[in-house]
């Protein structure tokens, strides 16, 4: 008997025998307490905050008043310096030159890359123009490629060794006669983490794994390869959206990427819910919770586990943030809340501790994403996830502004309209027309728009897929209104293409994020020494303030991390000098100053800047034997939002938000008192329904580009193409099996989809035939 209860029964004792027969005190029963562990027999981890790298680096914008004065153009566009370098414009195309200072034309399909088309014109001595588009793209080049860098050179081998010393510490409590009353709940927990030990290592000689949980596993990896649709979970009898493990991304023709997608999409995807959410009344669902309990008790029982989890957990939320759901720190505060530190997992089945446990459950915060699913049983409320999907603004925008069945398909226009835009807005209402379809649209938008207004900038820079989304919300704005800014982004024109650049970017963004966002659901060359043409940067300070900010920012805690390579060291300062430039060189623009010869050459230099920093990148994930022949063009795809199947729509149909080849841009600039043409690149952004989520491989046939092997025909003595993927992505010709490789560019499949008809605001409909001439200009 402990010394606790010795005193409550003495007292007990002592109150008896002071009072008559007809006064008689009933023994109070006794209260519950946490139970308290000599510290020395507790595991470090139960006391360990998740470590946190916070380098706090100083942002800020340079202060312009812009005073740029309107340049006269004339309608043959005759006093433009080099008028002479192009041909083929329409006369619509060089009619929108002359009133609107600029013209956006579809892509010519020779330029495969954004910065390809910074690259030519040094061999063509014509002016660039710089986008912001061009920009943001330098950042998913660096965020993408560092992130699979970080992941195939590290997380992986992590990831490998967590899943198999959990399925260890899950056998050994199962095999356990002291847990006998708990059989059912470890079987659980056992093929919970076989299963993601055999999707990221289907090597586990010496373990032994009994039957009855070998046969969950194997039933539970065969919908996971499938890979179709919803379906019941045999592990753990809930609808699971088993279309979640199509590998895509960056993640696709690498084997050890795409088993990391799905392990971690495993652990992420998969949720265990803290309430029975079938009662209108909070009741906890005890089964769910007492496998998350048991869960986090034998992770932090295990000290190489437990590092294993955080270093992963810590390194992909500094790219993509925190968890929206209950993860491994909340679920142990709550136990020690309850049942004290490391306790006896026998407890999780005393009845006498669920009222507490209830009122501590019911403290625990809410995901902000909460699908709204009506026709699958996928817990959607409080629910425990081993390595949660990370909540963002956007998706919860996407969530906040869609409604099953009335308006069940989200666009990315929601999250532009969210961050102030009112030309958003208007297209919305124009092309899709939420307010008719749903009456709670508006005040929901309005919502939205108060909590982005209530963001701190603090909160905006505490991670990198947040201060890439802070960058996007500053290209999105509107200058119909600021005076003394050019005259081409003074016009609604204008507007539609900075809210079509926000949306390239956004693209991106999800693309690179895919595997760890939470989605919305409802129903440089040689030669001589060439002749240097002016270049002009598109003026939006803000912008490359940001994204300087960001390299800086994303050192520094790469630094903090010791996760900072030297060669990723010198790309982020060659980033930062990048953008520098172009913010300082925005300002002289905006302010009437003259260029130095020093950042014109720079300007002019930029697509070869570009392209040494996506071969820096390259040779980085070369070492670490990614094969990067993929990585052929600048067309993406991801998915963004679930429509889940009901009883009208059997299957799932997802919103997909892309890129496809860069669209092309003519500006008319004036620098140091020469007025000119100059070309740049625009992103060319996509959103569709599809009834698969897609590969980039998918995307890019549909585009009209392929990678083709060269095989010898014996029989004709020629080289014939042949693919190299299936339909599915999957590699069906080994390298031994051909010669070379050959770009193949076969124009749009003619199943295709069209793009947003928005676009047409500023987009010529028209073809692009534009050449550009070899001619030479005095830029004296």
């Amino acid at each position: 008997m402990d010394f606790k209860k010795f005193m409550v029964l003495f007292l007990c004792i002592l109150l008896f025998a002071s009072c008559s027969d007809n006064n008689v005190v009933k023994e109070p029963e006794p209260v519950e307490e946490p139970e308290v562990i000599e510290e020395d027999n507790i595991p470090t981890a139960w006391n360990l905050s998740m470590e946190e790298f916070r380098v706090d680096v100083p942002f800020s914008v340079p202060d312009v008043i812009p005073v740029v004065e309107k340049y006269e153009v004339n309608e043959d566009l005759s006093n433009l310096v080099n008028a002479g370098q192009y041909a083929g414009f329409t006369d619509k195309q060089l009619k929108s030159i002359y009133e609107d200072g600029f013209v956006v034309l579809k892509p010519s399909y020779e330029y495969l890359k954004m910065h390809h088309l910074y690259e030519y014109p040094m061999y063509k001595e014509s002016p660039v123009f710089i986008t912001v588009d061009s920009a943001l793209h330098l950042y998913h080049i660096f965020y993408g490629n560092s992130l699979k860098l970080l992941e195939v050179s590290s997380l992986y081998d992590k990831l490998q060794s967590l899943s198999k010393n959990m399925l260890t510490e899950s056998l050994n409590a199962y095999n356990d006669s002291k847990y006998a009353n708990l059989k059912e709940e470890l079987k659980f927990a056992a093929a919970y983490f076989l299963t993601g030990a055999k999707l990221i290592d289907e090597d586990l000689e010496g373990i032994v794994v009994p039957e009855e949980i070998a046969v969950l596993s194997d039933d539970e990896i065969k919908l996971i390869d499938e890979a179709f649709d919803f379906a019941r979970s045999p592990i753990f009898g809930k609808d699971l959206d088993y279309s979640q493990f199509t590998v895509r991304g960056h993640y696709t023709g690498n084997e050890e990427l795409g088993k990391y997608f799905k392990t971690m999409m495993w652990y992420g995807l998969s949720g265990f819910p803290i309430f029975d959410e079938s009662k209108s009344k909070p009741v906890l669902d005890m089964d769910s919770l007492t496998k998350s309990m048991i869960i986090t008790c034998l992770l932090l029982r295990n000290e190489d586990s437990f590092d294993d989890f955080e270093n992963i957990y810590t390194a992909t939320a500094l790219y993509t943030g925190m968890s929206d759901d209950l993860g491994i720190f909340e679920i142990r505060d709550l136990i020690t809340k309850v049942y004290g530190q490391n306790p006896d997992l026998n407890k999780f089945k005393d009845n006498s501790y669920y009222d507490k446990l209830l009122g501590e459950a019911l403290l625990l915060p809410e995901p902000k994403i909460q699908h709204k699913y009506s026709s699958v049983s996928t817990p959607v409320g409080r629910q425990f996830r081993f390595m949660g999907q990370r909540y963002s603004f956007d998706a919860e925008v996407m969530q906040a502004l869609i409604e099953p069945i009335i308006r069940p398909i989200p666009s990315g226009l929601d999250v532009i309209a969210s961050f102030g835009s009112k030309r958003a807005e208007e297209l919305l209402d124009t092309y899709y027309k939420p307010k008719e379809d749903w009456d709670k649209y508006e005040e929901n938008l309005n919502l939205m728009r108060k909590k982005q207004t209530e963001i701190t900038d603090d909160e905006w820079k505490s991670d990198l897929y947040k201060g890439w989304l802070w960058s996007i919300k500053s290209s999105a704005v509107s200058f119909e209104d600021k005076e003394g800014m050019p005259h081409f982004m003074r016009n609604e024109k204008w507007t539609d293409k900075n809210i079509h650049t926000a949306l390239g970017s956004y693209a991106e963004l999800k693309h690179d994020s895919i595997l760890y966002m939470k989605q919305s659901g409802a129903e440089m060359g040689g030669g001589p020494e060439p002749i240097i043409p002016y270049n002009y940067v598109e003026p939006n300070v803000e912008v490359y303030a940001k994204l300087k900010w960001l390299a800086e920012n994303t050192k520094a805690q790469l630094q903090e991390r010791n996760m900072l390579k030297d060669e990723i060291g010198l790309v982020l300062d060659q980033m930062i000098d990048i953008q520098d430039t172009l913010m300082n060189v925005s300002v002289k623009e905006l302010t009437n100053q003259d260029i130095t010869d020093e950042e014109n050459l720079k300007l002019y230099r930029y697509g070869g800047l570009i392209d040494s920093v996506i071969q820096i990148m390259q040779m980085n994930l070369m070492r670490n034997d990614v094969d990067t022949s993929n990585d052929f063009t600048t067309a993406l795809i991801a998915d963004v939002s679930t429509i889940a199947p009901n009883d009208l729509f059997p299957k799932g149909t997802y919103l997909e938000i892309g890129n496809g080849l860069p669209c092309e841009i003519y500006v008319v600039c004036q620098t140091n008192g020469k007025t000119y043409l100059a070309r740049g690149a625009l992103f060319n952004y996509y959103e569709f329904l599809s009834d698969k989520r897609l590969t980039n491989h998918e995307w890019q046939t549909l585009v009209g580009v392929k990678r083709m092997a060269m095989v010898y025909d014996e029989e004709k003595n020629i080289h014939v193409p042949m693919d190299i993927y299936d339909e599915d992505g999957n590699r069906i010709l080994e390298e031994d099996e051909y010669d070379f490789e050959n770009i193949m560019i076969i124009g749009p499949s003619e199943n295709m989809v069209p793009k947003p008809a928005w676009t047409e605001s500023f987009i010529s409909q028209e073809e692009n035939k534009v050449t550009i001439k070899d001619i030479s200009i005095s830029w004296e």
